[in-house]
């Protein structure tokens, strides 16, 4: 289909659709859940549709990445366990002790399932405990035990195929689809940058850190769905992929170190001078990289055209910019750096046309229709096991929350069967979908569920009144299921809401429904979020702020070893190769556990929070010390050695600063007598600077001291730690 030949609206809308597929998204989950519907219904079958609509819309409803052959060994792994939880929760429906047990089983597995996989295990783990509950609560009848869990592999193998109903018709779209989230990530990263780069903005940080986080997260994971599909028929479109990847990994390095170069001139008198090109400069480079993402997943020659124009319209701002820089009364080594930092983007630009322009070429589809898909032909085992990236060791928090979810689920089974509380299945399955690994994101999921369901409970009494034929129900549950789907990641009490009015609805198609169902599943949610606050309060809690030195100092002690990478190629004249990139994105990565410490230790109890002001403080300077050191990565040059060793001695020094300031967090030694006397000698050192590579050099380390010295003074001011009051934290 040639898009240019469609309206401007609807060619926004799909390539909108392409990067975010939300709307498709949704439409697949209500078409896998609607069908089964109205097809058992016609049949007859109506006492099990329940369990096909759920299973089909389950694994329809799985985001999975990656290659056609990888998909497909997700979704028949999930159906076979949904299959499995099924049959056993028929098991063990007749017997209060042997589901008891069988829920703590399951509970068991889906601790290991978060181990083995963070991004399929918690959302497979949800989804056989729900079949696992409604198999448990329906009645035995006359039919066989197995009938349950032959309707959810029906269902399941339906989704599998609405799934892989359109791979034939994009057969290359899946690893296309994710360089251009790395894209759309460095986009994000640009724009963030763009609102948070003025005078005016007090909280530089806010935005680009997030996003800075972001990308790095999107970066890997994309990088091992390319590592996954190498050595395949399609070897040459990955290793092309994988350039255009690092292409897009490149520009957003250089985007956080432009950032950083820029920063310290946003309180220059002459810097408003820069505000207009700088805006014009971010926001052309934010829709190029949202150009490139379309052509990358597109691969069609109109596409190319406008990010070509995009792109001659950047590198024509990256010099107007420069050409500003040069005339701004500012430092020479603060504009050199940002003079320095743009003349690489404008070269990357020429790079980024060339990666761009080889997509298209490499895009040409074939003529009919393909015979088969280039990477469904062989199933390997490194496509079975690349979805397998467990940690080295078990988390003690994963272990915690498994251990509390294993009890409270048994706890909440054990109260519904001997008590025979009316539809207190939901006790148990509100339990599971509230409870995280920490006690503030408990909180938030409870609120979030217990709000939409009183209000999806509300709107699905008033339906209660009218008697509706069966067709308009039907359309109705769809709607339902449709803003379920839709609202399902970004807005989890908007999901509750439509999920409650679906299943009054739906369980309305079968029998009819009084007011009483909604008040009984109102009060067993009000139970089961009850149990999953208490327990996360009294049951073995993890509370962030014993975890937090610990991680924080990692964070630390990361930055040390990057800036010895750096440095170490610095005087070596040795590019920044793939061992110096792998130390750089473990330092992004422990900046990230610190941050998420953060915002964890900041939905504690008031009672149960420390020194969090300080925390932030920490994590702050600590990610402005990582720009740092990558503005001076962006400034190695390959056979060029840096012979200064007045420099190398500096560096020296401020590597040992680092490590005595993250042995001080890491005891929480707030007054600490070695870091003074470290950041003492690191101050009478003289770094003198003999050209202006030296200067530019000098000036990062000096930011850096800068850094510490700012962490050290804030320790020393916070005092002891004590509780503090509630208070919103910033993102970092």
């Amino acid at each position: 289909m040639n898009t240019a030949r469609l309206p401007a609206e609807t060619e926004k809308l799909l390539q909108r659709e392409s990067l975010n597929p939300e709307l498709t998204r949704a439409l697949r989950g209500t078409i896998a859940f609607v069908v089964p519907l109205v097809i058992f219904q016609i049949i007859g079958a109506t006492s099990d549709v329940y369990f096909a609509a759920m299973a089909a819309q389950v694994v329809t409803l799985t985001d999975v990445r990656g290659t056609y052959r990888f998909r497909l060994v997700i979704l028949l792994l999930i159906s076979a366990i949904i299959t499995g939880t099924t049959l056993l929760g028929s098991l063990s429906g007749p017997h209060t002790i042997t589901a008891v047990l069988a829920i703590g089983a399951l509970a068991l597995l889906s601790g290991l399932w978060r181990h083995l996989s963070w991004d399929y295990g918690p959302g497979l783990g949800v989804a056989s405990a729900l079949l696992f509950i409604v198999s448990l609560a329906l009645p035995v009848g006359q039919e066989p035990v197995w009938q349950h869990a032959a309707y959810t592999l029906v269902g399941a193998s339906w989704g599998i195929a609405l799934q892989a109903m359109l791979w034939p018709f994009r057969p290359q779209h899946a690893l296309r689809h994710a360089v251009a989230e790395s894209w759309i990530a460095v986009s994000e990263l640009f724009a963030a940058i763009r609102s948070d780069l003025t005078p005016a903005e007090p909280t530089h940080t806010k935005n680009t850190s997030g996003r800075e986080l972001e990308l790095r997260q999107t970066l890997d994971r994309t990088y091992t769905v390319l590592a996954a599909a190498e050595g395949g028929r399609s070897a040459r479109l990955v290793t092309h992929l994988q350039e255009l990847h690092l292409a897009g990994a490149r520009l957003g390095t250089r985007a956080v170190a432009l950032s950083a170069s820029l920063e310290s001139l946003a309180t220059h008198p002459d810097f408003p001078r820069l505000t207009a090109p700088l805006d014009s400069l971010l926001l052309a480079l934010t829709n190029l990289t949202r150009s490139v993402a379309i052509t990358t997943i597109t691969h069609r020659p109109e596409n190319f055209a406008v990010s070509d124009v995009r792109l001659r319209r950047c590198a024509g701002l990256v010099r107007v910019l420069s050409g500003h820089l040069d005339s701004l009364q500012a430092d020479s080594a603060e504009t050199a750096m940002a003079r320095e930092i743009l003349r690489q983007i404008g070269d990357h630009l020429i790079a980024i046309e060339k990666a761009l322009k080889e997509t298209v070429d490499r895009g040409n589809a074939h003529t009919g229709f393909p015979l088969r898909l280039p990477d469904l032909s062989s199933i390997s085992l490194r496509s079975l096991t690349s979805w397998i990236n467990p940690a080295h060791h078990l988390d003690p928090v994963l272990v915690r929350h498994t251990l509390r979810m294993t009890v409270l689920t048994m706890l909440g089974i054990a109260i519904y069967k001997s008590f025979d509380i009316p539809r207190g299945y939901w006790i148990a399955f509100t339990i599971i979908v509230v409870l995280q690994p920490d006690y503030g994101s408990t909180r938030k999921r409870a609120g979030q569920r217990i709000l939409g369901t009183v209000a999806g409970s509300l709107l699905a009494s008033a339906f209660l009144w009218v008697r509706m034929p069966l067709p308009l129900l039907d359309v109705l549950i769809a709607a339902a299921v449709f803003g379920f789907a839709y609202h399902q990641k970004q807005r989890y009490g908007l999901a509750v809401f439509f999920i409650t009015l679906m299943i009054v609805l739906f369980t309305e198609t079968a029998s009819t429904v009084h007011l009483d169902f909604t008040i009984d599943r109102l009060l067993c949610s009000l139970g089961g979020g009850a149990l999953a606050l208490l327990g996360a309060l009294f049951f073995w809690p993890t509370w962030e702020r014993q975890r937090f030195p610990a991680t924080m100092a990692a964070a630390i002690r990361a930055n040390r070893v990057y800036l010895e990478a750096v440095a170490g190629r610095f005087f070596d004249g040795t590019a920044f190769d793939g061992k110096g990139v792998h130390i750089k994105r473990v330092t992004e990565t422990a900046n990230s556990n610190a941050a998420a410490s953060l915002q964890r230790m900041a939905g504690d109890p008031s009672g149960q929070r420390s020194n969090v002001e300080l925390a932030t403080a920490l994590v702050h300077s600590n990610t402005r010390i990582t720009r740092a050191i990558t503005v001076l990565m962006t400034n190695i040059k390959s056979g060029e050695r840096l012979d200064a060793t007045h420099l190398g001695l500096v560096a020296e020094k401020t590597g040992e600063t680092i490590e005595a300031l993250a042995r001080a967090v890491e005891t929480e030694t707030l007054t600490p007598d070695d870091l003074t006397t470290h950041l003492a000698a690191l101050d009478q050192l003289e770094a003198r600077s003999t050209s202006e590579r030296h200067e530019l050099i000098r000036l990062q380390l000096g930011k850096i001291a800068t850094e510490i010295s700012a962490m050290t003074l804030a320790m020393a001011q916070r005092g002891p730690a004590k509780p503090s009051a509630p208070e919103t934290v910033p993102a970092a």
